[in-house]
């Protein structure tokens, strides 16, 4: 079972406990509100107690999860290109490559949003295969044609296999 439904379970009980064993004391104390309490005070460490270990697995999961989110975006897709980081954002026929992070790796002197063939892509500016070789054609950058052969080998030829299906087992 889940370790949020343990929780819940483990302090409904122990809540349950406690609430019988205060109103047994009261009911035995002859309706006296002090043995109530008496028994209110002896009993509600059997909470703490119970959901102790739940309540830190519980938070240790959520504190890992939350670890987790700035990155869940990124999971299975970071690539990246002379140790800078080149977003790759797939739209199910092409893969689109951030040219805020070409131009960033490449060391190109250009402005991104400017680049002839550049189309917005989750709100960043992009370019395919088609325009990033476009690109490379028109530059004489060593950097952009290295970076060329690295989107073929590194990006483009594994998307293409799993597309395929030759990545699945059998």
């Amino acid at each position: 079972m889940p370790n949020w439904v343990f929780l819940l379970v483990r302090f409904v009980l122990s809540a349950s406990g406690c609430a019988f064993m205060t109103w047994a004391a009261w009911r035995i104390g002859q309706r006296d509100l002090s043995w109530a309490l008496m028994a209110f005070v002896f009993s509600t460490p059997l909470v703490g107690v119970a959901i102790a270990r739940p309540l830190v697995e519980l938070s240790h999961e959520g504190l890992t999860w939350l670890s987790r989110q700035p990155h869940e975006k990124w999971q299975g897709r970071y690539y990246a290109f002379n140790d800078v980081q080149v977003r790759v954002f797939d739209d199910g026929e092409r893969l689109w490559f951030c040219t805020i992070d070409l131009v960033k790796a490449c060391h190109l002197k250009a402005v991104a949003q400017v680049l002839p063939g550049v189309v917005e892509v989750e709100g960043l500016p992009c370019l395919d295969l088609a325009g990033v070789e476009a690109l490379q054609a028109s530059n004489s950058n060593v950097e952009l044609g290295k970076c060329l052969l690295w989107a073929r080998r590194e990006v483009v030829a594994p998307w293409e296999r799993k597309k395929s299906g030759a990545l699945i087992p059998r």
